[in-house]
């Protein structure tokens, strides 16, 4: 691939420098790819100027020297609620202990990622982009906030951001050395580095009869593996040699060298870039490469439309071999269609387990994603991968990803814990954790899924938690044993009177699962609860903004 940045086979990124700073250095803050594929796709455009254009991760950028450029464009999402993606956070560490002035008419322009279902919608970038402003950097372009459909609006903005960056005057100053030491002294050496794992034991949960297949793994480390509960963990998954065996099968040698790459065809495709997740950047990129195609156009104006739910739909149930296929695309040079597809990402679990009860092991609760496709039956990357390596036992790489807020209060406050489906995960760590200490607060449990007989994932373990105290009351929620579905809000709307009795405790509320439904759902639930109590609904919100300011209503959904 034509990218300047790679990730290597342990999931670490490695980027190409030069002696003499480039014209434009395009960093990227990302968590869970977009925000890297943005850059990436920027980057491309840039380099068609014939200008000199780098392209880094934050992290990498601080690591690869002395930082320098001449301008400068940083693409960032923002990770969970107001936080700086992990690759960007000793990015961030670093630009805060800059000396007044240390950026004086550097040129630049920030492009944010966010998901406008959370409160601090895009803080990441507007932090870097007011931190650079402050140190005098002068900002050629007025940022932009990207929501999740960043692939219409980004477009628009980054084509005349990168020609005006290029026509400002270049920064001819220096920053500060920022090689590996000296990051590790300024930022107290938090970056997380990738480690081998290896899963050790598997345990499928769901039952037969269940729609779903949600499996508990056991990982073990050759070292000490360090986290708290409420920290997830990354997985970096490769293809599945089936699928990239029915890539060849169409475009050919395996062994072919890629864009003069000592790398061969089928590594690029097991280990580079994804092949079951689509997304509508692709179509645009095919656009570009088969400008004729009336398939093409026809999806080009759909994304056009902004009907977002109809793309949606159409993308449903395809893989990427899929779009090419049926958008005629099969025939396009294989390097073209590798720089439009997004690079292969970790796939991001909550951690199930307690350090201090389950020593030595990482738990994580995985549900599995398959599918009926054109090609017969789809898995997810990450559920074909780790399925896998629950059978051979074969190494493969993982880091960790520290939580911010999602983390268990002091031992003597009590906690209200809402996790349906396989958003129990961190709270069976909180209750593990709790359980192996001599905390005496109170722990409420709000659980659901579809079916009390075969989706109540770890019910002995919280029948058993019950039993010895560590879990003060569990109520839950099974929406399809009855004819009218009954949820978890459902639950917190019956027992309101006693959630506000915990409230006025002390009580830290963590929600944990889907974002597009169950969260919301949650945020009406609490605030009707708030408005009994208040006897005001504008009340509600502004104690339900002042619990999450206090850091006592925090969520981890996704």
């Amino acid at each position: 691939m034509t990218m300047t940045l790679e990730m290597n086979a342990q999931g670490e990124q490695e980027g190409t420098s030069s002696t003499d700073a480039a014209e434009l250095t395009i960093l990227f803050g990302s968590q869970t790819g977009n925000a890297e594929y943005l850059a990436h796709q920027i980057h491309q455009k840039a380099a068609k100027s014939g200008q000199h254009v780098d392209l880094f991760s934050l992290e990498e950028w601080l690591h690869a020297g002395p930082p320098s450029t001449k301008r400068l464009l940083i693409v960032t999402s923002t990770h969970d609620n107001g936080h700086m993606p992990d690759n960007a956070a000793e990015f961030w560490d670093w630009l805060q202990g800059q000396e007044p002035g240390a950026l004086d008419a550097l040129p630049y322009a920030v492009l944010s990622i966010g998901d406008s279902m959370y409160d601090d919608f895009c803080k990441a970038g507007h932090d870097i982009d007011g931190q650079l402003e402050a140190l005098g950097a002068v900002r050629v372009v007025e940022g932009i906030d990207c929501d999740i459909d960043f692939e219409f609006s980004a477009g628009k903005w980054s084509g005349p951001a990168v020609e005006q960056l290029l026509a400002a005057e270049p920064w001819s100053g220096t920053t500060a050395s920022a090689g590996p030491s000296d990051v590790e002294a300024q930022t107290g050496g938090t970056g997380e580095r990738v480690r081998t794992a290896r899963i050790v034991h598997a345990q499928k949960l769901s039952k037969p009869g269940s729609a779903k297949s949600v499996v508990h793994y056991e990982l073990a480390f050759d070292d000490d593996f360090e986290y708290q509960p409420g920290d997830s963990l990354a997985v970096f998954p490769t293809n599945p040699e089936s699928l990239v065996d029915e890539w060849i099968a169409v475009f050919g040698n395996p062994e072919v060298v890629v864009h003069e790459e000592p790398r061969s065809l089928r590594s690029v495709l097991r280990e580079d870039v994804e092949l079951r997740l689509t997304h509508p950047g692709l179509v645009v990129g095919l656009s570009r490469l088969k400008p004729g195609s009336a398939a093409v156009q026809r999806i080009i104006a759909l994304i056009q439309s902004g009907d977002r739910e109809e793309l949606d739909a159409w993308l449903w149930g395809r893989d990427v071999l899929d779009v090419l296929t049926d958008l005629d695309c099969l025939d396009l040079p294989i390097e073209d269609i590798l720089d439009e597809m997004r690079p292969l990402q970790h796939r991001d679990y909550s951690i199930a387990s307690s350090p201090a009860l389950d020593e030595g092991r990482v738990h994580l609760t995985v549900n599995g994603v398959a599918y009926e496709g054109a090609r017969g039956r789809y898995a997810g990357t990450a559920t074909d991968f780790l399925a896998a390596r629950a059978q051979d036992g074969a190494p493969f790489s993982v880091r960790r990803l520290p939580a911010h807020e999602f983390q268990l209060p002091a031992s003597d406050v009590p906690v209200v814990m809402i996790g349906p489906g396989v958003g129990v995960a961190p709270f069976r760590a909180f209750l593990r954790q709790r359980q192996a200490g001599a905390g005496e607060a109170d722990n409420w449990l709000f659980f659901g899924d579809q079916h009390r007989a075969f989706d109540w994932l770890y019910e002995e373990e919280l029948s058993d938690l019950q039993d010895k105290g560590a879990l003060t009351r569990l109520n839950v929620a099974f929406s399809r044993d009855q004819a009218e579905k009954h949820y978890v809000q459902d639950e917190i709307l019956r027992h309101g009177d006693e959630i506000n009795e915990w409230i006025n405790r002390g009580a830290y509320i963590f929600v944990c699962g889907d974002k597009n439904r169950m969260a919301p759902d949650v945020d009406r639930a609490l605030t009707t609860v708030l408005t009994r109590a208040t006897g005001s609904e504008t009340d509600a919100h502004a104690a339900l903004a002042a619990l999450k300011a206090e850091g006592r209503y925090v969520k981890d959904v996704y």
